[in-house]
């Protein structure tokens, strides 16, 4: 029974190791994907900075603004997108750890049941004989 309670233990460590490492490795990428956002948005305003010191025109200016603020846009959409992505990996990376986690938990017990009873079978058993034997030097002594 102890070995049995040992290996659920076991197995919820492991469990919340695994989870660990998916939580962990989901912040890597976000964190991955939010500078690799960052770089983008670094280059782009280089970009732009320098076409502002080109124009010659007000007209160009404004093209270059109204380009700039449709970039900015396009990016913060991409961060958010990102963001929520990741989340949903990792939400559903945790759920099948969870559901790993509850199988391996209702095997554990399981097996655990199954050792209790033929125990209990066993002791049974064991019991039955030993009726049987005070039976038979009962009756022999009668």
């Amino acid at each position: 029974m102890q070995n049995q309670f040992i290996d659920v233990y076991r197995n919820g460590i492991r469990t919340a190791t695994d989870v660990a490492r998916m939580s962990l490795e989901a912040g890597m990428r976000m964190q991955e994907k939010q500078l690799e956002i960052v770089r983008g948005i670094v280059q782009e305003q280089s970009r732009t900075a320098e076409e502002i010191t080109r124009a010659g025109s007000m007209e160009e200016l404004l093209a270059l603004q109204s380009r700039l603020v449709s970039a900015q846009m396009g990016r913060a959409v991409e961060f958010w997108s990102s963001v929520w992505q990741t989340a949903a990996q990792t939400h559903a990376e945790g759920l099948r750890g969870m559901q790993s986690f509850t199988s391996r938990s209702a095997e554990d017990v399981a097996h655990a049941a199954a050792a209790q009873v033929s125990r209990a079978a066993g002791s049974v058993s064991e019991s039955a004989d030993a009726a049987n034997q005070g039976h038979k030097s009962q009756r022999r002594s009668a």
